[in-house]
């Protein structure tokens, strides 16, 4: 056997995966799910949790956090279990349908009724964002590392020509203001983005098949074997230290990143005046620009290496959060939404690649499903932080003041991320990997 014996259908459809899921983050979060939440089904009234009772932007800043909480609490483990046990694709089937059953369940979720809302969102984004782990584990078994780069920036690419296409299939459904949202189809979106999902995700699930052998039987503890591999890969974390600093870097611009990708609704709504099929239109523009700019930044990334790569990104999205704090008006937003569009796939398949890069033969599932841990650790605290700054502050002389110094606190964090990842070193890498 080679070692990438990899065919080109599997490579596609591994690819395809992005296709699939990408409609999810576009339409149900940023483009149409965050304001529709926040203003529809949670609306005036608020969400009651406890003694608290917490408005549409603070609940949905909670729901993503919770949900974050539980990527963060079951990566590693559920990471190295795939690895030992050789089912990556099993484990990503059952996140899969999850995810497309909790999507599917927004749809039936009647204006106010804001605990179903809540419960669904999080048990939708847990499943769309665990399955990375397992999706993104298969990306060293497909390629090898001087193509990573491109076959991980394709697939993003493709990834955004699904966001598109779902934009285009949902804006017959999309209401003129969210006000009139409560009596209209808007439900039906989370319906589209479902089927969306369940149908394009068949190819990876059908024709991507694990390498590795599982390691020992399943009597001998697979589960017992998962948790011991993880805590010695703890204990030893100083001997992987490029990888240890790099999960620091990555915790903090990965949390301002993911932050600002889900807020960018509200944020457009609240500051900008933005309408329901503004924020469609704006995000079908972006996603014709994101596809080319994924594409490039992969050939960029093989060619230039994905630390430096990615630290590029770092100082575009730096300029990005600076153009969006100063816009005051809809055509003035539009160049930080440019830059926002041809960085966010670059950030993200770069790091993918990078880590792809960083771990040890054998043990990327665990890997990265750290890299899980680190990135949605982080984003536990970035939509709170968000949320209770911008509801903080806000007031009605100063409409969006709240939260242009929300996005202005969490854009800080890309600043300190770009000085942390100068501080890794690929070469020491590969010394801990031959001592390992």
């Amino acid at each position: 056997m080679t070692p990438y014996p990899s065919t080109l259908r599997a490579r596609a459809a591994w690819a395809l995966f992005d296709f699939a899921n990408s409609p999810f983050p576009t339409v149900a979060l940023t483009a149409f799910g965050a304001p529709y939440f926040a203003s529809v089904l949670v609306g005036e009234e608020g969400l009651a949790l406890g003694p608290w009772v917490l408005g549409g932007e603070a609940a949905w800043g909670a729901a993503i956090s919770l949900s974050m909480l539980l990527v963060t609490l079951s990566a590693p483990v559920l990471g190295a279990l795939a690895d030992r046990s050789g089912r990556k694709r099993v484990f990503l089937g059952v996140y899969v349908a999850v995810g497309v059953a909790a999507t599917a369940g927004l749809g039936f979720v009647a204006p106010g009724q804001a605990r179903a809302a809540f419960a669904l969102y999080v048990l939708a984004n847990f499943a769309f964002e665990g399955a990375y782990v397992f999706y993104n584990a298969f990306l060293p078994e497909l390629a090898p590392p001087e193509r990573v780069g491109r076959l991980s920036g394709a697939a993003w690419g493709v990834g955004y020509l699904g966001g598109l296409g779902a934009l285009v299939a949902v804006r017959g459904w999309i209401p003129e203001s969210y006000e009139a949202a409560a009596a209209t189809d808007a439900g039906k979106v989370y319906l589209v983005v479902a089927a969306w999902y369940a149908l394009f995700s068949l190819p990876m699930l059908l024709f991507v098949r694990d390498a590795g052998e599982p390691k020992g039987r399943p009597d001998e503890g697979w589960v017992r074997g998962a948790f011991r591999e993880v805590g010695g890969t703890l204990r030893a974390i100083r001997r992987y230290r490029p990888i240890a600093i790099f999960l620091v870097a990555y915790f903090l611009y990965t949390d301002a990143l993911t932050t600002v990708i889900e807020f960018t609704g509200i944020y457009t709504k609240e500051v900008l005046a933005f309408t329901p099929s503004d924020n469609v239109q704006l995000f079908l523009v972006l996603n014709l620009v994101a596809a080319p700019g994924a594409l490039a930044f992969g050939w960029l990334l093989d060619k230039i290496g994905a630390k430096r790569a990615i630290s590029i990104s770092l100082v575009l999205w730096i300029a990005t959060v600076v153009a969006a704090v100063l816009a005051t008006t809809k055509t003035q937003f539009w160049p930080a939404a440019f830059l926002a569009a041809v960085v966010i796939g670059a950030t993200q398949s770069s790091s993918r690649a990078f880590m792809a890069q960083l771990a040890p033969k054998g043990r990327s599932g665990e890997f990265m499903g750290f890299l899980a841990l680190s990135g949605k650790a982080s984003a536990i605290a970035g939509p709170l932080v968000y949320g209770a700054v911008s509801q903080a502050l806000e007031d009605a002389s100063r409409p969006g003041f709240g939260h242009r110094v929300a996005i202005s606190v969490i854009g800080s964090f890309f600043v300190v991320a770009l000085f942390v990842l100068a501080r890794v070193r690929v070469k020491d890498a590969s010394a801990a990997e031959g001592t390992s």
